[in-house]
């Protein structure tokens, strides 16, 4: 007996509801749904994208030029490396040798690294200018280390100069401390252990402000030497000072 159209239109859309064709375009309608909503937050107006965008902007120094002076931006490069080795699916062998090298790369002689010693920072100072020292017959730089815990927040300021103090004929008053030649400003963190019992405890914090030749540290300033490229990690790269000296321990090693 032939069947009517409304008989077999019947049969087919029971048969077709009870195949899986039904699943399948459900999740496929899903999977679209999803792509679209992911895509839209990705997309360049999207906030996942503005937030991404945001976060990389925050991730560049202000001169990219000088980019290779920051440990933040060192430490950037290592990882976006290592993730796009490992992506790679290199064999661990050959992935250790490439981020062993990484590592002697980024962290190597000159370059800058997550702690810097106030007193390898100064020793580092003091060495630099024992050629200038020795003409001009200095025994000690000028370093001064103050203290200021009258805020909520306690702060340490460090100043110094190459020549000693008294080298102004001109004047015999005793110079400010922001006449002399280098400086900065650390707030405190908290407090270290030594295992020293004379010295049990050092201090350490983030450098927020730096001077060097009297002028305020920036992007555009070559760094010569090893102590200014420390400097400059402190200021740049967010790496913590430890306060781990005293004023009176350095000296050019000559008699007055």
């Amino acid at each position: 007996m032939e069947q009517t159209l409304q008989q077999l239109l019947a049969e087919r859309v029971s048969a077709y509801a009870l195949s899986d064709r039904p699943r399948e375009l459900i999740d496929d309608g899903i999977d679209k749904m999803f792509k679209s909503v992911v895509d839209d937050a990705f997309r360049s107006y999207g906030t996942i994208g503005e937030s991404i965008k945001d976060a990389v902007k925050k991730a560049f120094p202000a001169n990219v030029t000088d980019v290779f002076e920051l440990q933040r931006y060192n430490a950037m490069i290592a990882a976006a490396l290592r993730e796009r080795w490992e992506a790679a699916g290199m064999e661990s062998a050959i992935l250790a040798q490439a981020d062993a090298s990484i590592t002697e790369v980024l962290t190597g002689e000159g370059l800058l690294t997550g702690e810097v010693s106030l007193k390898a920072l100064l020793e580092e100072f003091v060495d630099a200018h024992k050629e200038e020292a020795a003409q001009d017959h200095w025994s000690a730089p000028e370093i001064r280390i103050t203290e200021d815990d009258s805020h909520t927040r306690k702060f340490v300021h460090i100043y110094f100069d190459p020549a000693p103090e008294g080298q102004n004929i001109y004047s015999s008053s005793r110079r400010s401390d922001y006449s002399l030649k280098h400086n900065l400003h650390v707030m405190i963190e908290g407090e270290r252990d030594t295992g020293d019992r004379w010295q049990p405890k050092f201090a350490f914090g983030q450098v927020y402000s730096a001077q060097l030749d009297d002028e305020k540290v920036s992007l555009n300033r070559s760094v010569r030497t090893k102590w200014e490229r420390m400097l400059a990690s402190l200021y740049f790269g967010n790496a913590v000072l430890l306060i781990d000296c005293e004023e009176g321990d350095f000296s050019y090693g000559f008699d007055d």
